[in-house]
């Protein structure tokens, strides 16, 4: 496999946030998802249960029975929750702009999470930052997931679809009260924004960083390896 490895270089970051003095920009979006990630499910009267009928074999489904039940109440984001979805996702599928009730009658779409997916080029990494994970796609298989932090409430990490565009074995970020020296294996998606490993802190599972995603060194320098540029990053909420 090709790798893109640049020298070790210094590129001076503020707050992660900053582009290094590279031109690019996210380029078009490639990714599919097949009909086969989606559930139907319809909201019933008593005793309130959600109906799955999938247009297609799906890859899992919420009960061995396939029904779903609802609490008296229950909100849209509780139903997410329980299906290990971020509520944003579930609310973006069905284009439910702020529920807060489900009601009889009702129909939602229940996809499969995490997404299955597939790119152009076979490769795909999705960032769920709810979770604080990273899901490492190829062919539409799983691969491996990351345990990592991204960007705090005053520094958030971006979202939406973008493309690595450029790899530094090491690099030095720097901003308002801090300086990182020799910080390695990184790959920037959309300005200054990247994944790279971490040897400032181990609280891995929690956001701790000006917007990139910190990774376990060891963990940064696989991803580092098997992604190329232009390979697919996928950030959902």
């Amino acid at each position: 496999m090709k790798k893109v490895i640049l020298s070790i270089i210094t590129v001076f970051l503020a707050a992660c946030s900053l582009s290094p003095n590279i031109s690019a920009a996210p380029t078009e979006t490639k990714l599919v998802i097949p009909l086969a990630t989606q559930i139907t499910v319809s909201v019933t009267a008593t005793p309130n249960i959600l109906t799955v009928t999938p247009t297609q074999t799906p890859t899992v489904s919420p009960t061995p029975d396939g029904t779903y039940t609802v609490q008296a109440g229950e909100t849209l984001g509780e139903i997410a929750a329980k299906f290990g979805m971020p509520y944003g996702y579930l609310a973006d599928v069905n284009n439910i702009p702020n529920p807060n009730l489900i009601y009889v009658g009702q129909v939602l779409t229940i996809p499969v999470w995490p997404p299955i997916a597939q790119t152009d080029d076979g490769k795909l990494i999705i960032v769920i930052l709810s979770k604080q994970e990273v899901y490492v796609y190829q062919e539409g298989t799983l691969l491996t997931t990351f345990i990592v932090s991204t960007g705090v409430a005053q520094h958030p990490t971006v979202t939406g679809q973008y493309e690595i565009y450029v790899k530094y074995n090491s690099a030095t970020m720097s901003g308002e009260g801090y300086y990182l020296p020799d910080v390695p294996w990184i790959m920037y998606f959309y300005k200054g924004y990247s994944f790279h490993g971490t040897y400032w802190h181990n609280n891995f599972g929690h956001p701790m960083s000006h917007g990139c995603v910190n990774m376990y060194t060891p963990d940064a320098e696989w991803l580092f390896d098997w992604a190329e540029v232009g390979t697919l990053v996928w950030i959902y909420p």
